[in-house]
């Protein structure tokens, strides 16, 4: 026996006012499990051969089948409108192909709609599906997702953090040692006197003592962890990582051969063994003394040491931009003429003025270079390996490592100068 809609819901033991308030998706549902039944008993009727319905009952079952689904239509429409959706309309010409068709197979085209309503179907006029749509306005913050659209323009390589320049190993000697501990012998503790002799008088007697002084070889490492993911997903990463532990191992090395702490547990520096300014002869004796008096200075003191000229000053690079502003008094604005400007590179005297941030500003360093020598134990290497839980953590380390020694023999280290440039001014600097 056919149910009508109504006692269809009260077999599911859902009310009129209950189905009100349900969504336009589970009344849809509940309107294709109908109709799935209606369909049913209509094949029934159908295929009764004894002839239990006649042609005008069926007739009349097919006006009612018409009239319920403009209902159930009316139904979702006054749901979707509230929602903020519309159900769009089919088109002429699929109404009267539909009226073409057997109550069967609209009962059967009814039923599919339906189901691609309750599972979210687009609508197309055509072939009688539903279509939903809000209407607004169309903007790239509302209407975008999953991704960039448009995909953002990506510049080629990596903007790498600015970085010391490597400028002292350029000017230093290099070597290389075979062993872990470099020796050397040195004169010291020179005695007595050459000097005229009488006749009959005793000749003059010197003599000297030889020392042995050594240095030790020391390591100086870093490495990078990375995941292998990363190794395989970024095709750059190693490369740029290797050059990274390459360049900051190499800035560490500069550094200690410039300032090492020495005491056979590091590199021993030049900036550690140089000596200090000495004002004498000329303290007290200038007039507006400034950077360039005081490199004067202390290139005397190391002539005086017996040494050569100096091969190089390194200098703060504010110290150098000063430098290069230095006037030749407070009333005769020239600049000095013995600081020349050739190929870019300042020069006092004809020496180089480095400029490196090595050099804390309002420091200088200056001297023969050439007396100090990097010994190269091992030259740098970068290996790639496992470490610890490396492997069951799915990483990498990568190493970077380097063993030398820096040496500056005993009798040379009255070849480098250092001191504070403000301090050093006001010892030359007229009472």
């Amino acid at each position: 026996m056919k149910k009508s809609f109504l006692e269809f819901l009260q077999s599911k033991e859902i009310s009129q006012e209950k189905f009100d308030g349900m969504t336009a998706d589970q009344k849809a549902e509940l309107y294709n499990d109908y109709n799935t039944e209606l369909k049913a008993y209509i094949e029934t009727l159908e295929k009764d051969v004894n002839g239990k319905a006649s042609k005008e009952e069926i007739d009349a079952l097919k006006d009612e089948l018409r009239a319920e689904r403009a209902n159930q239509l009316e139904s979702l429409n006054k749901a979707l409108r509230e929602m903020g959706l519309a159900i769009k309309a089919v088109s002429e010409k699929s109404n009267k192909s539909e009226s073409k068709k057997s109550i069967k197979e609209r009962l059967v085209d009814f039923a599919d709609k339906l189901n691609t309503l309750v599972k979210g179907g687009k609508a197309d006029a055509q072939n009688g599906q539903f279509a939903f749509k809000v209407a607004g306005d169309m903007l790239l913050s509302t209407n975008v997702s999953g991704g960039n659209i448009p995909v953002e323009d990506r510049l080629p390589g990596v903007n790498m953090v600015p970085s010391r320049a490597i400028r002292l190993m350029d000017i230093i000697s290099r070597g290389r040692t075979a062993s872990n501990v470099v020796s050397w012998v040195y004169q010291a503790n020179q005695d007595g006197s050459v000097d005229y002799t009488a006749e009959g008088a005793v000749k003059n007697q010197i003599d000297f003592d030889l020392v042995v002084a050594n240095e030790s070889v020391q390591k100086i490492t870093a490495f990078i962890k990375v995941s292998t993911e990363m190794l395989n997903d970024i095709d750059y990463i190693e490369s740029m990582i290797r050059a990274e532990l390459l360049k900051e191992l190499l800035k560490k090395v500069e550094l200690e051969v410039y300032s090492g702490a020495g005491g056979g547990s590091a590199l021993n520096g030049i900036f550690t063994q140089a000596s200090a300014f000495v004002a004498a002869p000329f303290a007290g004796t200038i007039d507006e003394a400034n950077l360039v008096d005081v490199l004067t200075v202390a290139a005397n003191q190391i002539a005086l040491a017996e040494h050569d000229a100096p091969t190089a000053v390194l200098l703060n690079p504010s110290d150098v931009a000063a430098l290069k502003m230095v006037k030749v008094s407070s009333t005769d604005k020239r600049y000095v003429e013995r600081l020349a400007m050739v190929g870019g590179m300042l020069s006092f005297d004809g020496i180089p003025i480095i400029p490196t941030t090595l050099v804390t500003q309002d420091t200088y360093l200056i001297g023969d270079f050439s007396k100090c020598m990097l010994l190269d134990r091992e030259d740098v290497t970068i290996e790639i390996g496992l470490d610890g839980n490396d492997w069951t953590k799915n990483m990498r380390t990568i190493l970077a490592e380097y063993r030398g020694v820096n040496v500056i023999k005993n009798n040379d280290t009255t070849a480098f100068v250092k001191g504070t440039i403000s301090t050093d001014a006001a010892l030359l600097e007229t009472p």
